[in-house]
Parts: C-alpha cells; structure tokens; sequence
C-alpha cells in the first residue's frame, strides 16, 4: 500500500506531504480545490504521461514521491530483480519521478534511476486508478483475460499451458530456420564456420585475462625492479656507509668492551644476529635480481594475446565466459544445420507432440474460463446493482484469437497464442435497451469507478494489486445509492487500501482518515493548493460544508455528527 506521497511544484501544489492509512482514505474539498492533482500526482508515480503543464508556473521542475509498503509476495521483488534494480527485503518501495521544464521526465526506483517503461510494468501490482482520467486496468482490453483468469483461479493451468506453448515456439522456430531456402542455410552455415574458426584459433579460458594482465604488468616492471632491487643492494650490502657494514662496526665496538661490561656483551650477540639476517636478505636480494631478464618478445606475445581475448570479448560478449557460452550455442546451431533432414524429422515430431499437448491444456483452461466467465459477469451485476446501476448488463466476452504478432496458427483453423486460444475483454450495457459493447467506449467516468469497484468486490481475494483509487466515484449519484456506495468501499477497504475523492458526505462519512483539499492565496498573491488531514472536529465540519454549503448551520453539524456515528457503527 502507499503510505506517503509527497507533491513538489505541481500546478497549484507548491508543496504537500500526505500519509495515508491502510483502510478508507477520504479526499473532499469544494469544485476547483485541486483534488484532481493528487490523481494526477498517482499517475506520475504509476509511469503516466508528463507534461510540462503540471510544472508550475516560475519553477523549474516538478516533483513526486510514493513510498509503499507491505509488498511482500506481490511480484514486485521479482520484477526488480528482472530489471537489474534494487529491491528492499521488507517489502518497501519508493519511487521519484520528475519532470523539469523542457519535458524531460526522469524516474528513481529504490533510489536507482529507472525507466518510465520499467515504472509501467511494476504499476499494474501498485495501484489501480478509476475515474476521470485514463484507467489503469478497465480501459486496456488487454488485462481484462488477466482479471478473469484471477476469479477463475486458472493461474496454475495458464503456467502449465505457457510451458507447453513456449516449448512449440521454440521448436517451430527452430524448424523454420532449418526449412529455409538452401541458400539462406548455406550463408548461415558459412557464417558460423567462419565465427567458430575465429573462436577456437584464439581458445580463450576461463580467468585467462585476468593471468595475462598480471603477467603483463609484471614483465612490463623488470627494470624498475631491478633498478629498485639494485639500490636495496646497495643500501644493504654493497654501498659505502652501507647498512651490513655498519651493523659489523657496532658488533666490532661492542665486542671490544664486552668483558668489562655485560650488557655490551648481550648487545653484541644481539646485533650479531641482526648482522648475519641482513647478509643473508642481502644473497636474497642479490639472487632474485639476478634472474630478472627483461624479455621483450614474452612481452609482445602477452600483450597481443591480451587483445586477441579483448576483441573476442568486445565482439562476442562482455566476458571470456560470454564468448565461451556463445561458442557453445554456435556449435549446437552449426550441428543442427549440418545434420538439417534428421533434425527436421526429429522437430516434426517434437511439433506434432507438443501441439496436441499445447491443445489439450489450452482447452482445459478455455472450458475453466468460460464457465468462470457466467459466474463472474453474474458477480458484478450483483454487485452493480447495489451501486445504482441496477439494469446494467455486464458480460466477460471471450473470442477467438486472431492472426497478428505471437498468434501461432492451428491445422484445423483458429490460432493460439501465449494466452491461450481465446482473448478476453469486459462488455457493458449500463442502461435498458442499449447494446452492450466494450467497456472503455460507452461507460462515463463514475460508472467506470464503479464497475471497478464492483469488479474488485468480486475479485477481493485474488487480486495482486492492494491500492485502489476512485475518483468520481459518486458522479450521477445520491441519496439511497450513494450510502450503498459508501458501505460498499467500506467493506472492500477491509482487505485493501482505499483512497477516495468524493463530492458526497454520505461516502465521505464511511473514511477512516479524511483529507480536505483548498485554495488559498499566499502573501505574493499566488494561489496555491492545501491538503490537510482532518481531526473528528474538522471531519464534523467538513461533513457538514458538504450537507449544507459554504454556511454551515448547527443542524448540518449535528447531522453530520450522527452520519459519522452511524458509518462507524456499520448501521
């Protein structure tokens, strides 16, 4: 869930800092107040579009910030990994984005810079958004097979099916390489000939940059080694004032007054030893020097070893391990080729095997989608009809997969992608009389709020994705209705966190934390946006604003009090 959001420079927010709870989340404020800015700030944090519009007016930039928490076993720790970004082990996630004025727009995930594509992928387990705006999941066809599939409960099926599918696409690609024209497989055999003849003259193995490079930085240093162990010498053993000599000077001092005084005598012997350890690391020295030999041809050899591996790895991958890994997969692809009719034969066979099995699972999942299907557009119509849609009729509409990108064509017609052989997507009639049709070309914005709510009271316990946003939930609607509305986020809120705008005190009085959204105009005469969370008298208050207008009588008042008492009562 979110539970912080902070606003820098959008539009009229100069600055604001929320923290949500986990429950029923409330936004009220009059028309114009600037509640549709924290949508707009959600839909930055989800990977929207940004526009230099939202920047405002004398800033350079504008700034949002989510952090979210409780992620655990959402997906998100495995996209992250996926994405190379780094994830945090207790469930935690905080995302920046920006946009400055000349349209450049950047994203932070975890404090690493990400993309807006990658943010895209990690918000369908975020947040979901409904209302006036774009819509998260409602409006894109392409997720509705998704949410069907969560009711259904068919996940386990659609994994078992993909391993199938992907194991056909794999080997029909493989197929249709080896089917191509003899010319097309002669340039490729040619090709890999040529790359393998490359590889294999030059041999790499494993950790050998790593062993020329020492060698090279080794053989390259001989003479400032031996200038270096020379000068040791010196200083040791061989030079004037050298230090061997000089130890035996003070041994031959020490020595002379050694039978009048025994501590010289100790000294002595002490020294001695000091004398005959640096004779000795003076032989050290002198042996090693002298089996230095500079060797300008090992040297050369090193060095153009060095770059045959470098140009392999720069052509080949990033590492000897990459470039022996491709070896290996052009050996196999070469074989392959080489022996193309027996393996032909073998892929015919692993196709037909495949296909059938591909088949059989695929028209499992579709009877388990068809008969979840029923079930599921009955579940939301109930669920409508507590939400003042009553004669909405509602249908999960499953058809056939057509020919396009990713659809693998069937012997006996039809085609069957990655999903199976059918796509799924959510129809609507919201009135009596009218022909139903897809749900993003015919539902306004409060009754897309609140076919989205009713489809996630349905989904409840299936759905990944635990922050719901509605805005205009309430549009078209009071009285009777909207109370069912209220008791309705109420009930969902159990399980999820939700965050609500809302016009009308009978939803608003259902919220466990309550924000209230104003203007206000500051000292230099600008007008900015001020979002403030409300204590029990300020909800009273507020409440009462939305029951009786900008005077506020002392019946409002205790109306709203007792619209309080009763929400939090669950009467």
């Amino acid at each position: 869930m979110i539970t912080e959001l902070r606003i820098r420079n959008l539009a009229i927010v100069e600055s604001a800092d929320i923290r949500f709870d986990g429950g029923f989340n409330v936004i009220t404020g009059e028309t114009g107040a600037g509640k549709s800015l924290l949508v707009d700030a959600l839909h930055l944090i989800l990977g929207g579009r940004a526009s230099t519009d939202l920047i405002r007016t004398g800033e350079r930039e504008a700034s949002v910030e989510a952090f979210f928490e409780g992620l655990d076993g959402s997906g998100i720790r495995g996209l992250l990994d996926e994405m190379g970004l780094p994830d945090e082990e207790n469930g935690e996630l905080l995302v920046r984005r920006t946009v400055n004025a000349q349209g450049k727009s950047r994203v932070w995930l975890n404090g690493a810079l990400a993309t807006v594509g990658q943010l895209e992928k990690l918000s369908r387990f975020l947040v979901d958004i409904s209302g006036q705006h774009e819509h998260v999941s409602l409006l894109r066809p392409e997720l509705h097979l998704g949410l069907l599939d969560a009711f259904a409960g068919t996940g386990e099926q659609l994994n078992h099916f993909r391993e199938a599918f992907d194991a056909l696409l794999a080997r029909k690609k493989e197929r249709d390489v080896l089917a191509s024209d003899d010319a097309a497989r002669a340039d490729r055999c040619g090709w890999l000939k040529f790359q393998l003849e490359e590889l294999d003259a030059v041999d790499p193995k494993p950790g050998e940059l790593e062993e020329l490079e020492q060698q090279r930085r080794s053989l390259e240093s001989v003479e400032k080694q031996r200038r270096m162990l020379s000068e040791a010498d010196a200083l040791i053993y061989s030079g004037d004032g050298c230090a061997l000599g000089q130890v035996t000077a003070a041994c031959a001092a020490l020595k002379a007054i050694a039978d009048v005084s025994p501590e010289a005598a100790a000294w002595e012997k002490s020294l001695d030893e000091i004398r005959l350890e640096l004779s000795e690391l003076a032989r050290d020295v002198a042996r090693h020097s002298g089996g230095l030999n500079e060797d300008p041809e090992a040297l050369e050899h090193v060095i153009e070893r060095e770059e045959d591996i470098r140009r392999l790895t720069r052509k080949h991958g990033g590492t000897v391990e990459e470039v022996l890994a491709r070896r290996g997969r052009m050996r196999e692809e070469l074989d392959s080729l080489e022996r193309r009719d027996e393996r032909l034969e073998e892929l015919d066979a692993d196709i037909r095997k495949l296909t059938a099995e591909a088949l059989t699972r695929a028209r499992a999942l579709s009877e388990a989608r068809r008969a979840a299907a029923k079930t599921f557009a009955e579940a939301v119509e109930n669920e409508l009809k507590k939400l003042a849609m009553e004669r909405t009729v509602f249908e999960a509409a499953l058809t056939p997969c057509q020919a396009g990108t990713g659809a693998m064509p069937l012997e006996g017609g039809g085609f069957l992608t990655r999903a199976g052989l059918e796509n799924g997507e959510f129809l609507i009639a919201p009135n009596a009389g009218e022909t139903i049709r897809p749900l993003a070309r015919i539902a306004s914005g409060g009754e897309l709020s609140r076919v989205m709510l009713a489809i996630k009271r349905v989904l409840a316990r299936a759905d990944p994705v635990f922050t719901y946003v509605f805005d205009e939930v309430d549009t078209g609607m009071s009285g009777a209705a909207a109370d069912a509305v209220g008791r309705l986020l109420q009930e969902v809120s159990l399980g999820r966190q939700i965050i609500v705008i809302t016009h009308l005190p009978q939803i608003a009085a259902f919220g466990t934390r309550h924000f209230t959204v104003s203007k206000e105009s500051s000292d230099d005469g600008r007008v900015r946006t001020r979002i403030e969370p409300l204590d029990e008298g300020g909800r009273e208050r507020e409440l009462a604003r939305m029951l009786a207008g900008s005077h506020v009588t002392e019946a409002a008042l205790v109306n709203a009090r007792a619209m309080l008492r009763a929400c939090a009562a669950g009467v």
